[in-house]
């Protein structure tokens, strides 16, 4: 009986895949061209990249995009695990993630034209008008769909709201009355609809702002009660539990803190002494966690892990007494420098992992494109201008190179620890004292047929050793630093 049980379930798991393998758009054969690898050059040698490497890198993940985008530039289709929230989703995720980072490059006075390995050129201003365009006709073939309750547009609504910002004198202000009304529809979309209960009340905050900010009516309403209800979160000493309760992790870092710094870009008026002063607070003991080998990984998204120096790019801006310039650049390049080395950016994209790509930890919610949300501290820093006191400095230091250290963020209860000797720095928090190991469970061959035949995430809920462990290690991270495409 059990043969024939398991006989069965494999049968219709077939039929339900083959049906959902012809739902699902035409893919061309694609690969990434291998000669492109040595744009990463630069951060694979001892010595710090320099403003060319950065330039290489911005050209690296153009190319990628270039690769796997659609016809029109709207959706794209990298290589990867899929998400929960189905293939077109999962596509938008490609335009939107790399998009804020195009604008940032010009918005700084960068080249709108790029050459790419082939001869070839792209016009940044075009490519985002195009694929703007085409995401929200919905009569076309791109079209990135309506909006609903929690729907990952609302997430990917936020950076588009973000790029048409930043393209606004080249983009926005050429569009015809139709277009910016269209624009405007698929952007509004996301004020209104149900958000999950967490750092997502800032999305329609932010797209609420932006169109504000362009001359455009939004729902006022829904942008106040959100915010109301993010400020909720506030738990002090600069750090906001990431929904009710009691849960901290690194998206203080490349969400919260990224999103109230574009929120004050937008309207530098918004709430001004609040976030003045919690990112002050959150400057004095945030940098501690960051080291020239990783810092200590924990919680949820830990692909977009080259977004942890954020905060810091920030504070070299808006407080330059918390964090010089030297300090911030040093950040930057250390983190890049540190993942590129060890298989994070492959094949014109972001792995789904910590080094290489692991789904043991990737998050359901994750797709081929998602790990792009890494690029935000690329965004922030490439908004800066070539010859800014950022771009130009050198021979920085972060704090544990200077020295070691005990810091308590008493708020949250955690204790970092940082050994200059070593280079090691410890996260210790309160929990359940299960030790410094959790047994993981692993990606195995079902999980992996399920995925294949279905196209879903059947990846395993590692959340215990995500966030309930005694202490994190940049020298150990819980989830080792291997590829486990196979495990």
């Amino acid at each position: 009986m059990r043969k024939i049980f398991i006989s069965v379930v494999l049968v219709v798991l077939i039929v339900l895949g083959i049906r959902v393998r012809l739902s699902r758009p035409p893919l061309m054969a694609r690969s990434f061209p291998v000669a492109v690898e040595k744009e990463l050059d630069g951060f694979k040698s001892e010595r710090a990249p320099n403003s060319d490497s950065y330039d290489d890198l911005f050209r690296y993940f153009l190319e990628g995009f270039e690769v796997f985008r659609s016809k029109q530039g709207a959706i794209t289709y990298y290589e990867g695990l899929p998400s929960r929230h189905g293939s077109r989703a999962d596509a938008l995720e490609g335009f939107s993630r790399s998009a804020p980072m195009w604008g940032a490059w010009i918005k700084s006075g960068r080249s709108h034209t790029i050459r790419l390995s082939n001869g070839g050129t792209v016009d940044l201003v075009g490519e985002f008008r195009k694929g703007l365009l085409a995401g929200t006709d919905p009569a076309g073939d791109e079209y990135w769909g309506d909006v609903s309750d929690l729907d990952q547009r609302i997430v990917e609504a936020s950076d588009i709201a973000l790029s048409v910002w930043l393209f606004r004198d080249t983009v926005w202000d050429g569009l015809s009355a139709d277009q910016k009304s269209r624009v405007a529809r698929w952007l509004r979309q996301s004020e209104v609809h149900r958000v999950s209960d967490n750092n997502w009340h800032l999305f329609p905050v932010f797209i609420g702002a932006v169109l504000t900010s362009l001359g455009v009516s939004n729902d006022r309403r829904s942008v106040q009660e959100n915010y109301a209800r993010f400020k909720e979160f506030y738990r002090g000493d600069g750090w906001f539990s990431d929904g009710p309760g009691q849960t901290y992790d690194y998206y203080n870092a490349w969400a919260i803190q990224y999103q109230l710094y574009w929120l004050q870009e937008v309207d530098p008026q918004w709430d001004r002494e609040f976030i003045k002063e919690t990112r002050r607070q959150f400057l004095a003991t945030y940098p501690y966690l960051i080291g020239p080998n990783g810092f200590p990984v924990m919680g949820r998204s830990i692909c977009y892990r080259m977004a942890a120096p954020v905060p810091l790019i920030i504070g070299e801006q808006t407080d330059p007494d918390e964090v010089s310039a030297p300090e911030a650049r040093r950040a930057l390049d250390t983190t890049w420098s540190y993942f590129i080395k060890r298989g994070a950016v492959v094949h014109g994209n972001v792995s789904q992992g910590y080094c290489g790509s692991d789904p043991r930890i990737l998050d359901n919610y994750s797709g081929p494109a998602s790990c792009l949300w890494a690029l935000r501290s690329l965004i922030v820093a490439y908004y800066m201008p070539p010859n800014s006191t950022f771009w130009m400095a050198s021979n920085g230091y972060l704090p544990v190179e200077r020295r070691s250290y005990e810091i308590r963020v008493p708020t949250i209860q955690w204790t970092i620890t940082g050994d200059k000797q070593s280079g090691e720095i410890v996260l210790r928090k309160p929990g359940e004292a299960v030790g410094s190991q959790v047994a993981m469970s692993g990606y195995g061959p079902l999980r992996q047929l399920a995925t294949a035949l279905l196209w879903r995430p059947f990846r395993p809920d590692n959340s215990r050793a995500k966030y309930d462990l005694d202490l994190y290690s940049s020298a150990a991270p819980f989830c080792g630093c291997l590829a486990m495409n196979s495990k």
